[in-house]
């Protein structure tokens, strides 16, 4: 089950990694059927790097407390689905009060590149997120990107969340994306997808660096795990986590200017 849960969740994010193209008869079906999700607004180029930069500054800056809860739960999201992809399952995800989290995942026998690449989703989840993000963005499907986003939330609220806060966040989110969709208009829906990436690209770059600086000190991060099963430098893999952070982020921004 948990392995066609991960590929119904990863094949939009492929899809909008590749700049959303055309599926035939999906745009005729939603215009038909959902028409709040025809998102038909387009927004500039550079209102779209404003949005994005005000939503990194959320990501980075005094206003984290807000912002940290969204790439936590993308962080935990990451391990989960990477473990399910790879045919373990999400055994559940826990996001605290304080912004930390943790996904308990199962995988079946001792697989430790399984479980190396399960520990490596993790800090790259936040930056993919953004970059797909923002091409639903530029490519006008803002609205059926936040309804996919509320349905994956919907999911894991049922499958997989399992403390009080993830609940709490779970829910506030699930309902700020339903809102959107059924009460702004086009333009909003659109800017606040392009600050989504923001926030998520910011938040990533944020939370790679905290683990850079404490790589000689946290024996139970993402980079001391892979650390463990390569004995490699924790270090190597912290730099990795944070070059490809900041690679991810940059590419978000450049979308905004893609033809």
């Amino acid at each position: 089950m948990w392995f066609i849960v991960a590929v119904l969740v990863l094949t939009p994010v492929v899809w909008a990694l590749a700049g959303a193209p055309a599926v035939p008869g999906l745009g005729a079906w939603v215009a038909q059927h959902v028409p709040d999700l025809a998102t038909g607004a387009t927004v500039p180029a550079g209102a779209l790097v404003a949005s994005s930069l005000v939503g990194s500054l959320i990501g980075i800056g005094r206003a984290r407390v807000t912002g940290v809860h969204v790439s936590t739960l993308t962080h935990e999201l990451g391990h989960g689905l990477a473990a399910a992809l790879l045919g373990g399952r999400i055994d559940r995800i826990h996001t605290q009060r304080d912004g930390s989290g943790v996904a308990y995942t199962a995988m079946p026998g001792h697989r430790p590149l399984r479980r190396f690449v399960v520990s490596a989703a993790g800090y790259l989840s936040p930056g993919v997120l953004a970059l797909a993000s923002m091409h639903a963005a530029v490519a006008g499907v803002a609205a059926l990107w936040v309804a996919y986003l509320v349905a994956v939330i919907a999911v894991m609220l049922v499958l997989a969340i399992r403390s009080w806060w993830g609940l709490v966040v779970t829910v506030g989110l699930g309902g700020a994306g339903w809102a959107l969709v059924a009460l702004a208009p086009d333009v909003v829906i659109v800017s606040l997808v392009a600050g989504l990436a923001g926030v998520l690209a910011g938040g990533g770059t944020t939370d790679a660096w905290q683990q850079w600086r404490a790589r000689f000190v946290r024996s139970g991060s993402d980079a001391a795990s892979m650390a463990a099963q390569t004995g490699l430098p924790v270090g190597l893999f912290a730099g990795v986590h944070l070059l490809s952070a900041v690679v991810l982020a940059a590419a978000t921004l450049t979308v905004t200017f893609r033809p």
